[in-house]
């Protein structure tokens, strides 16, 4: 007991002498770890950390410093900052010095620290067309002409009711489009363009098309079935239309398969898709200076298979190409589907020989040179030898086609041909400020040696002298000139269009060559003159891209107006006046063509929504008439009278997501 009170009082008068009342059964000192969190504390209230001072925890051994003030023996002093350890130069491992804050990184690490790679890109847009055509037949029947030389000339009309009992057709339509890209790596990938349910129309494949036992009348179909090709439709469901390879080498760009070809304007080859620069009567791009862009109106879109190898030399691309446009027949065993096809012969082949070269700035330097008040020239020549001996005529016309027939083909099933045609064309663009002025022009020059579409050869590989019909001369020229000026902070955009299309002073306008024939060989008719347009490239809504079909043996004025009223949202309005080249080429044997109107009123919101509503009027002029079955004006009787067309409208509607 006196020992415990003894005790008790030494604790106490321990307290006010200085000694310690924490015992030593701890260690000495404490760990780094538990030391460095309560020195991480301090030094998050403390404006050293701020300024970047380092704080170091002792470690075990080190000699430290003794406080000021009397130490009682024992006690052990409390942790004070260390001073800096002196920063030692990094050296590679070749032993060169690094510079201070720099270190040395293998290979892997840099690779490691690279942005990951997106290893597939998914492009394309769905699209929903409401189209209604009234009057676009003009009021006319279709007629095939017998002219003065006897020769059966038909001219373009727009489809008529099949009831015959109105003249107002109507119906929606839609598309899918997927635009993939596989990356394999930075330099290498794989791109292809996707159509599913390419415009299709809706409710044209219902359940009780073709009709079967549950539904007899497709008055009671409950819905719709997949578009398959020789059932339902006349493709399927999914198409694959272009899949083609890009390989950035040393040297320049390798490209190789099925791709899409372009040039210029879009007059001879249009995509009708990134490249397309839509100056059509729609609004397609959100922004003007979007030069490339989609065009979601576009139904065709030029496709090439081809290799193409692209390199830069002065400052100027080089582009030299090989299109396999034709390879006739191929053989195929029998019910080896997934076998290697051959092609059977090479006198049979179209090949054409393109060679590009041009100056083109990037969008991106377009945009910074004209905001900085600079002024931008880019122009290139694209040129096409393509020639062809003979032609598999019998196999092309088979209807439907039969891929595995090829085996059968024999001498006899061919024609000659002998054709080759050069194609030179042209295009320049200027751009200076708020100023557009873009050129295309283009040739085709060549000839066909027998144009008969039917086989020529006997047994023995002999011309037939009686089913070869003779040669034909093509000389044809097409041009387009564009430009506008932008005011009001671009929200107003004043455009000007010319355009011009060869013809031929036979009848007939020749948009489709053989039904509407210009050429006889029994009046020495023996050339084809008329220029075509691509399909793809869009002047109106109704006399050239309905009723016609493009533009040929014609020239068009097309003054327009743009105005943005929000980000986002505006309108387009354009007239075109068109007139024929030969108005012996027309079926009104006249000059003027019409004078069409259009409106677009279009929106884009941020999250890629577009919409737009557009309205066609159509006035034709006497170009237009048909004058009975004299082909005359003023015939006499009623057989010959003539008969102007009527006024034609056009309304599309649109909704379209894009990505």
């Amino acid at each position: 007991m006196r020992r415990w009170n003894f005790f008790m009082l030494a604790v106490l008068l321990a307290i006010p002498v200085g000694f310690p009342v924490v015992t030593m059964a701890a260690t000495p000192e404490k760990t780094v770890e538990a030391q460095a969190q309560e020195e991480k504390k301090g030094d998050e209230q403390s404006p050293d950390k701020a300024a970047g001072e380092q704080v170091r925890p002792s470690q075990p051994g080190e000699q430290q410093a003794q406080p000021a003030g009397d130490q009682q023996a024992g006690e052990s002093p409390p942790p004070l900052p260390q001073l800096p350890e002196p920063e030692v130069e990094e050296t590679t491992t070749s032993g060169d010095v690094l510079p201070a804050g720099f270190e040395e990184v293998d290979e892997q690490a840099t690779a490691a620290s690279k942005m990951p790679l997106n290893i597939l890109d998914l492009h394309g847009y769905l699209r929903l067309r409401a189209d209604l055509n009234d009057g676009a037949d003009l009021g006319l029947h279709p007629r095939t002409y017998s002219d003065p030389e006897d020769r059966g000339v038909s001219y373009p009309q727009f489809p008529r009711s099949a009831t015959d009992r109105h003249d107002t057709l109507a119906m929606a339509n839609m598309r899918f489009r997927l635009e993939p890209t596989i990356n394999v790596s930075e330099d290498v990938r794989i791109m292809a363009q996707i159509d599913i349910l390419d415009n299709l129309i809706l409710g044209s494949t219902p359940d009780g098309y073709p009709q079967n036992q549950y539904y007899p009348l497709v008055m009671f179909s409950p819905g719709q079935i997949p578009p398959t090709a020789g059932f339902n439709s006349l493709r399927d469901s999914i198409t694959v239309k272009r899949v083609w390879g890009e390989v950035m080498t040393p040297l320049g760009l390798l490209r190789f398969g099925r791709m899409p070809s372009h040039w210029g304007l879009g007059l001879l080859a249009n995509d009708g898709g990134p490249a397309h620069h839509d100056n059509g009567p729609y609004v397609t791009q959100p922004h003007y200076l979007g030069l490339t862009g989609q065009c979601f109106d576009c139904d065709y879109g030029s496709t090439a298979d081809r290799i193409l190898f692209a390199t830069k030399l002065f400052g100027h691309y080089v582009v030299p190409m090989i299109d396999f446009t034709s390879e006739g027949p191929y053989f195929s065993w029998s019910n080896e589907y997934n076998g290697q096809n051959l092609d059977l012969d090479q006198l049979d082949d179209v090949n054409s020989y393109i060679l590009a070269v041009f100056k083109r700035d990037k969008p991106e330097d377009i945009r910074r040179e004209l905001l900085q008040g600079g002024w931008i020239l880019n122009y290139g020549f694209y040129f096409v030898y393509r020639n062809q001996a003979l032609d598999a005529i019998d196999y092309n016309t088979r209807s439907p086609a039969d891929p595995a027939s090829g085996s059968r083909q024999a001498i006899d099933d061919y024609a000659v041909r002998n054709a080759e045609v050069y194609i030179p064309d042209i295009w320049v663009r200027f751009m200076w400020g708020k100023l557009r002025l873009e050129l295309e022009a283009v040739a085709i020059i060549g000839k066909i040696g027998y144009t008969n579409v039917g086989h020529n050869l006997d047994a023995d590989g002999n011309l037939i002298g009686a089913l070869a019909e003779g040669s034909v001369d093509i000389m044809q020229f097409g041009a387009v000139l564009q430009g506008d000026y932008r005011m009001l902070d671009d929200k107003l955009i004043l455009g000007l269009e010319l355009g011009f299309a060869s013809g031929d002073n036979s009848p007939g306008m020749g948009v489709r060559p053989f039904a509407e024939k210009q050429f006889s060989y029994a009046h020495g008719d023996t050339n084809i003159n008329n220029f075509r347009f691509n399909l793809d490239y869009h002047v109106d809504m109704i006399l050239w891209r309905e009723i016609v079909g493009t533009v040929t043996d014609a020239f068009y004025l097309k003054p327009s107006v743009r105005y943005d009223v929000a980000e986002g949202f505006g309108a387009k309005l354009s007239a075109v006046y068109s007139s024929a080249i030969y108005s012996d080429s027309t079926r009104g044997k006249s000059h003027p063509l019409g004078l069409e109107f259009n409106l677009d009123i279009f929106y884009f919101s941020d999250d890629n929504f577009h919409a737009g509503i557009a309205y066609g009027l159509l006035i034709p002029f006497n170009g237009m008439d048909d004058l009975g079955d004299d082909m005359a004006r003023g015939g006499i009787g009623e057989a010959n009278q003539d008969d102007g067309g009527n006024i034609a409208h056009r309304i599309l509607g649109r909704l379209v997501l894009y990505f």
